[in-house]
């Protein structure tokens, strides 16, 4: 558990999220160079596994510093969205994000429109530079198609009303709300797509290599393993990514699977057998259909020369 946990805290720097963050910062500079003025927002597509959290929760980081939280204000706020999700619900969830920093929001008490006003009220009291939705899909999912457009204007309203720009993040159909919202679209900056890497494409497997490495490294140094840098050598980083599929950070679940099994067997160190075993795993939970840790690769091999 203790080696999990370390695993768990290592971020890693990559292309994908440096322009995820530039993007934020650039709408922040944006909305703050036009106080009262309408703001502008972008949505974070990502499948699962992706890097989606990491790159939100690494920002929010770097934004909510010891100062700033002292002197009461909330720079950076994220806000998880329940499922069937309505927008009373929406602007529930939102004042349910201010009571964890200490807020005594009524979340249960008042109209729709009442929450949603209070709401918009703490964003600007907290002075919140910028506000995440996560798990916007659950917006799309709801049985109810007006429910999904009364969200998707509320989002529009609470940039109209100038509080601060929105980040919405989630599956694939968080975009669709853009895509059925022009008013809300022409607000919206060029969606952050993290669709997993393509063994096709040279960019993305020297990402892929750099992100690897980077994060064994890391791993290295907290003590989590012996020999981790031994996972780059041979075909382990092409079998890596035929299981995960290039999905960054699917694959880094693969390597704590594969610690976590060495460390049940009191081994500090990571062999190839534990990276099969760790697939198997995968497979068991219908994740993936095939070891190629044991049945050698059955795709492109993203790690070779040339």
């Amino acid at each position: 558990a203790a080696r999990r946990a370390m695993m768990d805290d290592i971020v890693v720097g990559n292309p994908r999220m440096k322009a995820a963050h530039e993007t934020f910062d650039y709408l922040i500079e944006h909305a703050e160079l036009q106080p009262g003025r309408d703001k502008r927002c972008v949505a974070l597509i990502a499948p699962s596994q992706s890097g989606k959290t990491t790159i939100i929760d690494s920002y929010i980081k770097r934004m909510n510093t010891p100062e700033a939280m002292a002197q009461g204000d909330i720079p950076a706020l994220k806000v998880t969205l329940q499922a069937n999700i309505t927008r009373r619900q929406f602007a529930q969830d939102i004042l349910e994000s201010f009571e964890r920093f200490g807020c005594d929001a009524l979340v249960e008490t008042g109209t729709e429109a009442q929450l949603l006003r209070r709401a918009a009220k703490y964003l600007l009291l907290r002075r919140v530079r910028i506000l995440f939705l996560d798990e916007f899909h659950h917006v799309v999912h709801s049985d109810n198609r007006k429910v999904v457009m009364s969200v998707s204007e509320t989002v529009k309203r609470l940039l109209i009303t100038g509080n601060c720009p929105i980040v919405v993040a989630g599956l694939r159909d968080a975009r669709r709300p853009f895509d059925a919202n022009a008013q809300l679209a022409h607000r919206a900056e060029p969606h952050l797509d993290l669709s997993p890497l393509d063994p096709a494409r040279k960019d993305h497997t020297e990402l892929f290599k750099a992100f690897l490495l980077d994060y064994l490294s890391k791993a290295d140094q907290l003590g989590v393993a012996d020999n981790l840098l031994d996972l780059m050598s041979g075909d382990t980083p092409a079998c890596i990514w035929e299981v995960w599929r290039g999905v960054l950070g699917a694959a880094c679940n693969l390597i704590k699977e594969a610690v976590h099994v060495a460390a049940i067997e009191r081994r500090r160190s990571v062999v190839r057998a534990d990276l099969a075993r760790a697939t198997e795993s995968a497979i068991r939970n219908r994740l993936y259909d095939r070891n190629p840790f044991t049945h050698g690769l059955d795709q492109i091999r993203p790690m070779e020369e040339g």
